[in-house]
């Protein structure tokens, strides 16, 4: 009997080994496939971290592959949008990267409304994955007429201490322990968060005590509300945590600890880092998995095989890279047990951004040309992408501790939440205190970009969102007297750029016909043609197809509110200068602007177009009639890329959208014309009026000299303002329209002081005093850039950030004063 339990627990054994061994592997292979297809990373550096309505926002962005850091060696398209308040996109830009970044703009137009706008950025592969990956920043926008002291008092973050009243609160206090679980019997970390309900940092200290109010050990908190203490649970007791606040005790319960379970220690010292494992159940660590992986790159791997309750291990980080590690272990089923993270930084690996200037002290409206390279830890010169601003500090509230490229890509879009002055941890290299904190944050703070289940257990995410290298001009072919079936013909594309170019393609059975990746800046006069059969043959003449375009880009996403990186905090006084001083600006360009205008007036004799004018012959321009009955203009429609095309067409007078059909007055199903060519309606339930640039209703007459439907006529034209075809003109066999192409930076005005005549003409009290999107650095040579100052005598901030070829991310922060 003995013998066959003995057998039979040996057979156990044996088989709880084979399904961790294959799930040790499977966890290897996971790894390895998410690694390759991670998504991308993108990061929008800015001029400034606020703006005033009518002001330009400049920025450059970064494409990295999510792994190494490195260039993408995916998309080259990027999209960078601005939202409002109310989730609506309010500008869009598509860029064209060919190597690491792009840069971009955008003009605050005077019609918005002051706010909190989101700067968020993607590909259109990272649309595969949630939109947690995408890159999105908070930016307030200030009006001058609004803006009061009370608005910067409600819309910025606090930097004011606190209260004493405030300190009568109760308040928020949350526990970490480390791993993830107290265990009876097993001494724990336990980190510590605490915040009052106006999310201010309280400095506390308090005592932790069991169930007999026996003391068992004291804590206190640090900087950013961040405590630790150690203890060691025991069975059949409970803890809570003591703190007096005014004279009174506050009371909070630990997490309940396991009876039985495992627990996962490190310890940073930062030219090591020690995992130690234990556990206290009868098998000990027997058949669990231990795996150490950076962002899916695997750093180590332990399959124990014994049955002891505890081991330790060292790994050396000076040959890892600085970001992100996660450790888990799995207990012997292939469940995941416990979790850390742990912050590496590796100074080996670091890069410094060496800023040589021509003027230490230098005075108003002077020269300054600044000489930048890279240097590694040896002195070894590195090639990297850069790009620079200059500010007024005075007007522009802006420190080390930041947020920058090396806290976005290293840490934040790493973790998840908000994570206060990151720039901090990194301002000091090897500063023991900073890597404690930056411990302690790695406690409280979530993998956000990770999870087993999803990793081991559901299917890999679906490939819906195609990798962008380029401009694609695709469509469908239809059966012209067929109405709706699609057909194979013969397609021709010419481009009608500076370099004119031409091909052809047949589309597939579908109708479906693809050209390009093309790269274009500038809108391109762009002709489509189709044949039923070829082009040079007896049946070229046979011209009976229809040619339907598709958008010349990809909707936006869905917008989100999560993992937004918000400020941290700007000083009220500053800001309070900064609008005061942008509303001297706004006096005076529009003093200079009228003076202008006096003497244009003298010279000129003319009448100017108004607005409205230009943008009905521009809409008369694409339409079919220029007398509809009715036209709806999306410029005049509030919020109306929220609405869907059956709400905006319920807007128009006499028009009934319902359940899929169309009315006007009652009658009918009325001819659809999407771009001039007749359409179904199932073919534009798809539309919003993101979409949408003008929607014309025609009866009677209008209708007659379109189409001879008594019913009417519903004509929609898509929009140019999101990337699609501008002045698009249609025949049975032909397609002509122009394509935006890529947007291209404007260029930042910088004024030349060694022009007299420049210097007479106009204040100069920018804000921003220099921004440079690009600057490529190379091994051989020095970068050199020069700019004036103005004629403000203050201290400026130099900012400098990017990535070397190598994907590490660098940044430099240094001042200097004007005399």
């Amino acid at each position: 009997m003995l013998k066959k339990v003995a057998l039979f627990a040996a057979g156990i054994s044996l088989l709880s080994f084979c399904i961790i061994n294959n799930f040790s592997q499977l966890v290897i292979e996971k790894l390895e496939t998410y690694s390759k297809d991670y998504p991308e990373k993108i990061y929008v550096k800015t001029d400034k971290p606020y703006y005033i309505i009518g002001e330009d926002i400049w920025y450059s962005a970064y494409l990295v592959n999510g792994i190494n850091h490195k260039a993408s060696n995916k998309s080259n398209v990027i999209y960078v949008e601005l939202v409002n308040d109310q989730d609506s996109i309010v500008s869009r830009k598509k860029l064209y990267t060919n190597d690491i970044s792009a840069a971009g703009d955008f003009k605050i137009n005077n019609k918005w409304k002051a706010g909190t706008y989101i700067l968020r950025a993607y590909t259109n592969y990272m649309r595969n994955r949630s939109s947690d990956f995408f890159f999105k920043k908070e930016i307030p926008i200030w009006g001058l007429k609004e803006f009061t002291q009370q608005t910067a008092i409600d819309s910025i973050p606090k930097t004011a201490p606190i209260k004493k009243e405030s300190m009568a609160k109760r308040p928020d206090l949350k526990f970490y322990p480390e791993g993830g679980y107290l265990v009876n019997g097993l001494q724990s970390k336990v980190g510590i968060k605490i915040k009052d309900k106006k999310n201010r940092t309280r400095k506390i200290e308090g005592v932790i005590k069991d169930q007999g109010n026996n003391t068992i050990t004291t804590f206190k908190n640090f900087e950013f509300g961040l405590g630790l203490f150690m203890f060691t649970p025991e069975p059949n007791n409970s803890y809570y945590a003591s703190i007096q606040i005014n004279g009174k005790e506050e009371k909070y319960e630990l997490p309940k600890p396991l009876p039985l379970g495992f627990n996962l220690n490190l310890l940073n010292n930062g030219s090591e880092v020690i995992i130690k494992v234990s556990s206290n159940k009868n098998i000990g660590l027997k058949h669990s998995f231990l795996v150490a992986h950076q962002r899916g790159k695997i750093i180590y791997q332990k399959f124990e095989t014994t049955a002891t309750n505890s081991y330790a291990i060292k790994l050396n980080t000076s040959e890892l890279n600085s970001g992100v590690m996660s450790v888990s272990l799995f207990n012997n089923e292939g469940k995941p047990e416990c979790e850390r993270l742990v912050f590496i930084d590796n100074p080996n690996k670091n890069i410094n951004i060496n800023l040589d200037t021509t003027a230490k002290t230098p005075n108003t409206k002077e020269k300054i040309t600044l000489l930048l390279d890279l240097k590694d830890k040896n002195g070894n010169p590195v090639s990297g992408n850069l790009s620079l601003t200059v500010n007024d500090l005075d007007l522009v509230d802006k420190h080390s501790s930041n947020e920058n490229i090396k806290t976005y890509l290293l840490l934040n879009s790493d973790l998840r939440g908000h994570i206060e002055n990151p720039g901090y941890f990194f301002e000091k290299e090897n500063d023991p205190k900073r890597r404690f904190l930056l411990d302690l944050v790695m406690f409280t703070h979530g993998w956000s970009r990770f999870t087993w289940n999803e990793l081991l257990y559901q299917p890999k995410p679906k490939q819906n969102y195609a990798i962008e290298n380029g401009i694609i001009i695709s469509g469908q072919t239809f059966a012209l007297k067929q109405k709706g079936k699609r057909i194979s013909a013969a397609t021709k594309l010419t481009l009608m750029g500076s370099i004119p170019h031409q091909e052809t393609a047949q589309s597939n059975a579908n109708g479906q016909f693809n050209f390009g990746p093309f790269v274009f800046y500038d809108s391109i006069s762009t002709l489509v043609e189709a044949r039923v059969k070829a082009f040079k043959s007896p049946y070229n003449k046979n011209r009976d197809v229809e040619i339907f375009l598709n958008n010349a880009i990809y909707p936006s996403p869905q917008v989100t509110g999560s993992n937004i990186i918000k400020p941290n905090s700007f000083n009220n006084s500053i800001v309070t200068n900064f609008v005061e001083q942008s509303k001297k600006i706004s006096n005076y360009n529009l003093q200079f602007l009228n003076e202008t205008q006096r003497l244009e007036e003298v010279t000129i004799i003319a009448k100017k177009r108004s607005e409205a004018e230009k943008r009905e012959e521009a809409l008369n321009e694409r339409a079919d009639n220029n007398s509809p009955t009715h036209r709806m203009d999306m410029n005049d429609v509030l919020n109306s890329e929220a609405f869907t095309i059956f709400n905006l067409l319920n807007r128009l007078p006499g028009v009934r959208a319902f359940n899929d059909s169309i009315s006007i007055r009652n009658g009918g199903q009325p001819k659809i014309l999407l771009d001039g060519m007749e359409v179904e309606v199932s073919d534009i339930t798809f539309l919003r009026g993101s979409e949408v640039e003008f929607i014309d209703i025609l009866t009677g007459t209008s209708a007659a000299m379109v189409s001879n439907s008594g019913n009417g006529v519903v004509a929609i034209y898509t929009k140019l303002g999101n990337g699609n075809l501008l002045n698009v003109k249609r025949k049975p066999d032909i397609i002509d329209f122009y394509y935006p192409g890529f947007y291209t930076a404007r260029e930042f005005y910088s004024p030349n002081h060694a022009d007299s005549f420049n210097d007479f003409s106009k204040q100069d009290t920018r804000t921003t005093l220099f921004w440079q999107p690009k600057i490529v650095i190379t091994k051989n040579s020095k970068a050199e850039v020069s700019f004036f100052t103005s004629e403000v005598k203050t201290k400026y901030a130099i900012e400098i950030e990017g990535l070397t070829t190598e994907g590490v991310p660098v940044y430099n922060f240094s001042t200097f004063e004007v005399d």
